[in-house]
């Protein structure tokens, strides 16, 4: 099919692009293999969650071709012939499988530049402790513009034989409790944020089916590790770590139990990554073992870099060394993560990271779930909070319980405000506002 339009790879010039509306659901899959067996460049994006940044990606790489869900029958077919491309080639692009762009929160998205390399690489390494089997039945929460979902589960899940359920459009997580129930799931991916409110629902739903859940996404707090367990008794809970640029899996903690009495450790490197820790001092010298730091990573899973920005790749990697930008120590050959580099809010002179307030707020009864940033508009730096609370609990009751449950003042908020919701995104990560950069 792809083939057939002329989108193939020129050995001698480059490869072209596929755009993919990732809403065309199961639809998806042939879409995404034939791309890869061709090489030709997939650019999935998701117009329905974010309209403006499909729009501006659609702009800036300028896709040969853009298959939607009109494009395409309830068999996944094309319902039209393909006109013949004739646009040249991208040397950029040579040997890139996917960009996928990430939806930062200030200035323009980078698209990642991911090559077939990095992604079987990767995927080889995750199956190195990821065994599904072909009874099993994955639920893939996350749309296929992250890497979490195409790297870490689609594609390990493919080649095991196991089935792949998708996550309807347009519909809330309430439905993937119901499905988990209804259709028997026995593995799950998602952000801790969204299964400890699943947990929360563990009465109204049988969750028995489950006997994987892989958490990744966002630091897992204390409060959430504690809900997880309790609701999810029978099932290994796993505690991932990556990022889109190292395609994305860096590592991942399987041991029994061990997510629950160990915060913050997100196990050790994958088979073929090198991670170091760097003190953040003038010397930017090696730190030692045990001492805080900024987390890199080198190996075949490392990005080629950022789609027409050479500039922002060279800051990003140098030496072949990726910079995550999260703070982390490495103890006894394991990771632990202990929030971004970049967030860190300095009040007063103290400094602090916003995920540990939120681990502290979620400590207090009647806090459901929690964000945290700062505000630099004023002359000083305040602390805000949004919180999202059980019915019937006063902002009153909150303010008293912090102050007299939270003993570290350098963790009280200055402003709270109840929401009833928290942003995310399309994966159910927390999104932090824009006021908590300068």
């Amino acid at each position: 099919m792809l083939e057939i339009a002329g989108l193939a790879a020129d050995p001698n010039r480059g490869q072209r692009t596929v755009a993919i509306d990732v809403s065309v659901g199961w639809r998806a899959i042939p879409l995404f293999l034939a791309a890869l067996r061709q090489k030709v460049t997939l650019v999935p994006v998701d117009p329905a969650k974010n309209p403006g940044l499909t729009e501006n990606v659609l702009s800036w790489i300028k896709p040969e071709l853009y298959i939607t869900p009109a494009l395409l029958n309830e068999d996944g077919e094309l319902l039209s012939v393909l006109k013949p491309v004739t646009a040249s080639p991208r040397e950029e692009l040579r040997d890139v499988a996917v960009v996928l762009y990430t939806s930062g929160t200030t200035g323009r998205p980078k698209g990642v530049m991911l090559t077939y390399g990095n992604i079987w690489s990767n995927v080889g390494s995750i199956l190195g402790y990821f065994k599904p089997a072909p009874e099993d039945r994955l639920y893939l929460f996350r749309p296929l513009t992250y890497a979490s979902a195409f790297t870490g589960e689609l594609l390990p899940s493919l080649f095991r034989g196991a089935a792949v359920y998708f996550r309807p459009p347009d519909t809330n997580p309430l439905s993937t409790m119901k499905s988990i129930q209804r259709d028997g799931i026995t593995i799950l991916g998602t952000t801790p944020t969204v299964a400890a409110t699943f947990a929360r629902f563990r009465k109204r739903f049988d969750f028995g089916s489950l006997r994987c859940l892989m958490l990744s996404g966002e630091c897992l707090t204390v409060r959430q590790a504690e809900l997880i367990a309790e609701a999810f008794p029978g099932a290994a809970v796993w505690n991932a770590y990556g990022l889109t640029e190292a395609s994305p899996r860096i590592s991942c903690l399987t041991e029994e139990g061990a997510f629950l009495n160990r915060k913050g450790c997100v196990g050790r490197p994958l088979e073929g990554v090198e991670v170091k820790v760097r003190a953040e001092d003038t010397e930017g010298r090696a730190a030692e073992e045990g001492e805080e730091g900024v987390l890199y990573v080198r190996g075949p899973n490392v990005m080629k870099g950022y789609y027409g920005d050479p500039a922002a790749t060279s800051l990003k990697i140098k030496g072949g060394w990726l910079r995550t930008g999260d703070r982390a120590v490495i103890r006894e050959g394991d990771i632990y993560i202990l929030g971004r580099a970049d967030s860190l809010i300095i009040r007063g002179g103290v400094n602090m990271d916003p995920s540990e307030i939120e681990s502290e707020l979620m400590k207090l009864r009647g806090i459901k779930e929690a964000l945290v940033f700062a505000d630099y508009s004023e002359d000083r730096t305040r602390v805000h909070a949004w919180i999202t609370c059980e019915q019937g609990v006063l902002m009153t009751q909150i303010r008293s319980t912090i102050i007299h449950e939270i003993k570290d003042s350098r963790l009280w908020p200055d402003v709270i405000e109840m929401k009833e919701e928290l942003p995310k995104t399309a994966s159910g990560k927390l999104i932090r506002p824009i006021q908590s950069l300068r």
